[in-house]
């Protein structure tokens, strides 16, 4: 019995020794890419640059680091399969446009944010979390970043901004189009917020 216990603590031991080097790792990769994205709009040279280019540049880095499909699809739920396989395509091409659109053109005329991140807290083996600070024109904002183990590697699936999280926020609005319209003009109402000239911050579908 005695041997079956140690071998349980040596287990758990290595599963905490990799938790820890995870969240260390997927931490300082969070914070790298925030720090990316707002080079991008403050750096040196971001003057030069017209809003589509920033725009380019921001997805870049956001696609290089994470799956932008996942939060998305969560957003969709099972509206996902109302969808056929293009529809679905247009949908999240619409979204990952639209959310970079209103971020960098939100930026703009703002003195560059101060994002401080908390702790990285696993909270299981396929999830963590960390909260963070952001100052921003005198005022504080509070995020929480969620992150699940993928096939993919570790993955934001969530973001939790002022206790109001994202996913649920929109998936909650997505179900409402959906009690009374369907995929077409989702992507028309999608296609519109896109094609203005300024995208509230609190996007409404």
């Amino acid at each position: 019995m005695k041997r079956y216990l140690k071998t349980a603590i040596f287990l758990i031991g290595l599963l905490a020794a990799h938790l820890s080097y995870a969240t260390d790792a997927e931490a300082e990769k969070l914070s790298g890419t925030i720090e990316s994205v707002l080079d991008v709009i403050y750096g040196e040279g971001s003057r030069d640059q017209s809003i589509q280019e920033k725009q380019v540049k921001v997805r870049a880095l956001l696609e290089s680091s994470y799956d932008l499909d996942i939060m998305i699809r969560r957003a969709i739920g099972r509206n996902w399969q109302r969808m056929n396989a293009e529809e679905q395509t247009r949908v999240l091409e619409l979204v990952k446009q639209i959310t970079v659109k209103s971020y960098v053109r939100g930026m703009e005329g703002k003195q560059r944010p101060e994002v401080k991140l908390g702790k990285l807290v696993a909270i299981s083996d396929k999830r963590m979390e960390v909260d963070s600070t952001i100052r921003l024109d005198g005022n504080t904002y509070y995020v929480l970043y969620r992150l699940g183990r993928m096939p993919s590697g570790w993955q934001i699936y969530d973001i939790v901004a002022e206790n109001i999280s994202v996913v649920s926020n929109y998936r909650q609005q997505i179900d409402d189009h959906f009690r009374r319209k369907d995929t077409t003009s989702l992507i028309e109402r999608l296609e519109e917020l896109l094609n203005k000239d300024e995208i509230d911050e609190t996007i409404q579908i």
